[in-house]
């Protein structure tokens, strides 16, 4: 029983894993990751399941125990991912901020120039300045 109660509390874990969650360039250098969709960890010890090999109580009982110790293991593993991945995902998140401002800053930028260059011909090739307060005169 306590053998089934932990195999499910481990499948409840798994299946809220963390693979969604984008990451910062460390996690992101597999070949069939270009699109940026799939992230690893880099950091964290995934453990290799225990052998089971079930002939008698005995080794049932040894199998239970390994499992445990091997349950124990993967909370500590899903806890080390869970702490890494949100990491990523702030450090990818104030990259993205810091490109959106210089991007917007550099926009801008380029508008201002744009209309600083047109208003230096403004005096020699404007007509009379338009005023939505002031109608314009009629001649």
């Amino acid at each position: 029983m306590k053998f089934l109660l932990a195999l499910l509390l481990l499948a409840l874990i798994a299946a809220g894993g963390f693979a969604d969650a984008p990451a910062r360039a460390g996690g992101l250098d597999g070949p069939e990751i270009t699109d940026y969709r799939v992230w690893r960890s880099n950091r964290c010890y995934k453990p290799s399941p225990p052998p089971v090999r079930i002939a008698d109580a005995l080794s049932y009982n040894l199998a239970v125990d390994a499992f445990n110790r091997y349950f124990e293991q993967m909370k500590t593993f899903m806890d080390c991912v869970g702490a890494e991945a949100n990491q990523d995902y702030e450090a990818l998140r104030k990259v993205m901020e810091a490109g959106l401002a210089r991007a917007r800053s550099e926009a801008l930028d380029d508008l201002e120039r744009s209309r600083a260059e047109i208003e230096r011909y403004r005096g020699a090739y404007a007509g009379p300045a338009l005023n939505a307060e002031r109608p314009q005169q009629q001649r």
